[in-house]
This record gives C-alpha cells, structure tokens and sequence, in this order.
C-alpha cells in the first residue's frame, strides 16, 4: 500500500468503515502523509443495514471522480460489511481493479479477510423482501494485511460476535480450537485480546492462527463453491433469515452462533451426539457471551430457511450436523417434525443471552 511507488503516482484511494474513521482516521492520513503519499479516502458505514448495492454505488462514484486507474490497488479498511462492499466495487470498477483489504474486526480477521467471496443484501421489489448477500461475487484482493491490534478498540460485544465464527470452525474441525475457547474463550473476551495476566502469553494469537489456518485449509481447494457440501457452512442455515428479520438487534457471529447451537439439538435428537457434548458446546458458548436462542427463531422460519438451503445449495438442504467436536457431515433430510422438536428442547436450557 505504501511501497515502492513510480514518480507521479505518489497517490492512494482508500475506503475507510466509519468507526475505524473515528478512531483511526487522523492516524491514517498522517502515516500516508510521512510516506509522501497523497490519500484520497471516502469514509462508509459498517453495520449490516448499509450492506446495499447503495453502498457500491457510492464508492464507484468516488473511484470515478479519483479517476483510479486500471492497475492501481486501493484500500478497504474495516469490517466485513466494508469489505464485502470493497470487493464488489473492486469487482465491477473498469472489469476489475486490485484492492487490498485491511480488516479491523475480530469477526472480519477471521472470515471476511479469507477467501474471494464479496457481497450485499438486495431488497427485490418484486415480493419487498430483503435476501442476504443475493448478489455477490467471486473476486480475490491483491493481498490482505492483518493487525490484531485493531480488535482492543472494540466493544465487548463485537469481540463476542468474532468468537461466533471461531467457534463454528471449532465446532466442525478442531477439537485443539474448541479446548482453547473452553479454557481462555473469557478472558480473551474480557481483555479483547489484549496482552493479560489472565491468557498466557501467545494464546490469543493461537487462536486467530488457527482460526484463519482451518478456513483457508477447508476454501483453499473449492474456492468457487464447485463442491457445495461445506463445513465451513455450519450456522450458516437458519441464520441468514434470522438477520433479515425487520428490526432484529442480532450481529452476524451472534446468529450464527444461535444457529449453530440449534444445529447441535439437531444432531443431538439424530444420535450423532451425546448430552454431555450438547451441554459442553452450551457451556462454552456462554463463557464467549454469545447468545443462544432467539425469539425470532419459530418453526415458521427454521422451515421457511431450510427450504432457502435447498435453493442456495442447488437443490438439497446440505445442511452441516456436528458428529463430535471437530468433525462433521452433511445431512439434506431435515424435516419439519424434526425442526419443531429441536425447537422444544431448545426451551429447555436456561439461556443468559438470545438475540
């Protein structure tokens, strides 16, 4: 971003998520500015309600009037709503030009800032409903930097919500991940990664490397969805309606993270599991304050998502089951009857948080 430049193009366009202006945006300037670079930036909101076609419009619009030239990369620094919007400007501007993401989030160091997928929510006029990330795009940056340092200017909550996403990986492919969260999943919420007296030295960039380790392992080889049978898909059913729901307070990780759990009634009530390991997947959520159940989750839109995954996944539900901590198959005949009943053991648990 700041290397090597040829004379008269001492110059770089940068878009900045909002928060990350607030807090870092004199920082940003200055450093480019000791690098005899001239920075350009268009600043954005981050949250999910701004994840709009919009949002891309007005970014090409600044990219049209900074006149970006077809080889010149720029920057999305932000979370992951930013850096899906960057992707798909970067996707559409002249072809495609590079651009370098810089996420900010926990949520975005350990997803967004892996793989080649970018997208947005579109609101079809045609039945006035909003689909989540309906029109995207496969589309890689040039390169991605990552500093974690970023993660201790978040609230409490947003580092939660990152944890949500760490813990689905561990869920389906790493019991070393799982027993990490279980033992420092708390206090890394607490210290939000922080150097601590409470998580021996190198446990939190264990987990973040671990994290990023298993998600490029399991997208490396089907970078374009060839296979649609994905493990990295667990609480990704029922949680993309549950965020669509009007007026709902619920955060990306958050969702999934509810999904995720009602994927382990499902797996419990088909024998795949046992109680304890329902119960110690229960625990550990909760020790990552995430939440665990949603009002907003009815059988009405656990089925109405089922039958989305059908649509989705080309024609079968291909919804990822936890089979232990670690490992996971995917199963295409969830019934009704099966929902309603996970759904009635989902009362039974004394839930601290929901969505």
């Amino acid at each position: 971003a700041t290397g090597v430049h040829p004379e008269g193009y001492n110059r770089r366009f940068a878009v900045i998520d909002e928060a990350i202006n607030e807090i870092h945006g004199q920082k940003i300037l200055d450093y480019f500015s000791a690098q005899g670079i001239e920075l350009t930036t268009v600043v954005i909101p981050g949250g999910e309600p701004d994840k709009r076609p919009a949002a891309v419009d007005k970014l090409l619009d600044a990219m049209c009037l900074y006149k970006l030239r077809r080889r010149e990369p720029f920057l999305a620094i932000g979370g992951g709503v930013v850096l899906d919007i960057a992707g798909m400007a970067a996707c559409m501007y002249r072809r495609g030009v590079p651009f370098v993401r810089v996420p900010t989030t926990l949520l975005a160091i350990v997803d967004a800032s892996v793989g080649v997928k970018n997208g947005v929510d579109y609101c079809c006029a045609a039945v006035d409903e909003t689909y989540k990330n309906r029109i995207g795009s496969f589309y890689a940056p040039s390169s991605c930097l990552l500093d974690t340092s970023f993660i201790a200017t978040q609230d409490r909550r947003n580092v939660s919500n990152g944890f949500g996403e760490i813990l689905k990986l561990a869920l389906v492919r790493s019991t070393d991940l799982f027993e990490l969260l279980e033992t420092h999943g708390a206090n890394l919420v607490e210290d939000r990664f922080a150097p601590s007296l409470s998580v021996p030295d190198g446990v939190g960039q264990r987990v973040i490397d671990l994290s990023i380790q298993i998600m490029l392992e399991e997208l490396g080889p089907n970078l374009w969805e060839h296979t649609l049978e994905r493990c990295v898909d667990y609480g990704h059913t029922f949680s993309k309606l549950l965020e669509m729901v009007p007026g709902v307070d619920i955060m990306h990780g958050e969702a999934v993270n509810i999904d995720g759990f009602f994927c382990c009634l499902l797996s419990y009530l088909r024998g795949f599991i046992t109680m304890d390991t329902v119960e110690r997947v229960f625990l550990c959520m909760q020790s990552l304050s995430l939440p665990t159940t949603s009002s907003h989750l009815t059988s009405k839109l656990a089925w109405q998502s089922c039958k989305d995954a059908v649509e989705h996944r080309h024609g079968a539900q291909r919804i990822p089951l936890i089979t232990d901590i670690g490992e996971s198959v995917c199963v295409s005949d969830v019934t009704p009857e099966e929902i309603d009943r996970a759904l009635d053991l989902l009362q039974k648990f004394d839930h601290t948080k929901s969505g």
